[in-house]
């Protein structure tokens, strides 16, 4: 059958029928669109191979970098499409940089794509989007990626996976704000849509791990452990134990674990992802420093105050490097790194971090978040330990006004 047979079939998102209608498929442009839809259904090491036999020209360069990002290997992504002109490269490199989180590079490569192709435009929202979340604008972040979910539903149809891919950027922009029952909600139209398009795919474990990331963010870990241990058993069973997508399944799962009192196999699974991500994304990574994070609160529950202090400040310097410090993920690690201070006895330190961790929740997510909500406990019952209990009814006041029925308690945020 003809490419044209298999564009129209994937503008009807029949994905099955159309890489059945590319099974000949022997020319530059059909060997590429069947490599895209062999990412689509999760075969990597297939897409991998069409974008190869397509070629060297900037379309087959472009599809090569795309499996690469794809097999957690930006920076691979990067050298491929160093040199190569031409919107589309410019817009799939600007991916690779938003993966290895260099923000600056990948926003000026974004902004400065002017194409007609809607493909590359929907790259560069959801990419403009993306950096937004990442750097903790939230309100910038929702503008853009309701704008591609519209224009995903316009030009590609409400059933296909760039609708998919558009309705989980947004849910994780909800997880991250706090907004929890949207990004839910969210997240599973997403989910629906790529099992019907698809099956179970390596891009149905990200939404099985980011509906457990969710639960994990609004402290329902009992509800997070299935979605984030299916992510973990899918992607396993695609790629195997050491590869990167992998490690980071399992570093979303090690905290849920943890929260549940299952330190021995949070631990394993942290110092594994460590041992995989930081080679391939570096040492300052989002993933990385959330990984630093999280074994430190391990750490810390049994009692290596020392160890742990470390991991945090090095999830900190990590996380202020690459997202600013002013990112609620700066504060997470702010509010532990008091808690660390208090267990030491080092009260006007451990008032430093809290006072500043809630300056910057206050500012960048939602009244009721959880973690906002822990910061402010962890204060109060400082205060109240040092007889300043007025201030201390102040912080509490607060919390009653964002979350009435919420616990005072001191304790890490993972």
């Amino acid at each position: 059958m003809s490419l044209e047979h298999a564009l129209a079939l994937r503008a009807r998102c029949d994905y099955r029928g159309a890489l059945a209608a590319l099974a000949d498929a022997d020319d530059a442009a059909a060997l590429i669109e069947r490599s895209r839809l062999h990412e689509d259904f999760g075969n990597y090491d297939a897409a991998l191979a069409d974008a190869e036999r397509a070629g060297t020209s900037p379309e087959a360069l472009v599809r090569r970098a795309g499996v690469a990002i794809a097999l957690r290997d930006p920076s691979g992504a990067e050298r491929i499409l160093e040199g190569v002109p031409g919107d589309e490269a410019r817009a799939e490199r600007a991916c690779a940089l938003l993966e290895l989180a260099r923000l600056d590079e990948a926003e000026l490569l974004f902004r400065s794509v002017a194409s007609d192709d809607p493909r590359v435009r929907l790259t560069v929202r959801g990419g403009i989007g993306a950096l937004a979340r990442a750097r903790g604008r939230y309100d910038d972040a929702e503008r853009e990626l309701r704008a591609a979910i519209k224009e995903a539903e316009r030009t590609f149809g409400a059933d296909s996976l760039e609708t998919g891919g558009a309705l989980n950027g947004l849910g994780m922009v909800f997880k991250y704000c706090g907004r929890f029952d949207e990004g839910a909600e969210l997240y599973r139209r997403a989910l629906e849509i790529l099992e019907r398009a698809v099956g179970e795919t390596r891009d149905v474990a990200a939404i099985y791990h980011n509906l457990g990331g969710l639960e994990h963010a609004r402290r329902n870990f009992e509800a997070a452990e299935p979605y984030a241990r299916r992510s973990v058993e899918i992607r396993r069973r695609y790629a195997g134990a050491d590869d990167p997508a992998v490690a980071e399944d399992e570093a979303a799962l090690a905290p849920i674990l943890h929260a549940l009192g299952r330190e021995e196999e949070a631990e394993q699974l942290l110092r594994h992802a460590l041992e995989v991500l930081g080679p391939v994304l570096g040492p300052d990574h989002p993933e990385v420093a959330g990984a630093w994070n999280n074994l430190a609160a391990v750490l810390q529950r049994r009692g290596e105050l020392d160890a742990a202090e470390e991991a945090y400040r090095r999830a900190l310097e990590a996380k202020e490097r690459t997202i600013g410090p002013e990112h609620p993920a700066v504060a997470t690690t702010l509010n532990n790194l008091g808690v660390n201070a208090r267990k030491r006895g080092r009260d006007d330190e451990a008032e430093a971090y809290y006072r500043r961790a809630l300056e910057i929740f206050d500012r960048r997510v939602e009244p009721d978040h959880p973690n906002r909500l822990l910061a402010l406990g962890n204060y109060a019952k400082l205060l109240h330990a040092a007889g300043r209990d007025a201030e201390a009814a102040g912080l509490e006041r607060r919390r009653e006004e964002a979350a009435p029925v919420a616990r005072l308690e001191e304790t890490e945020t993972t």
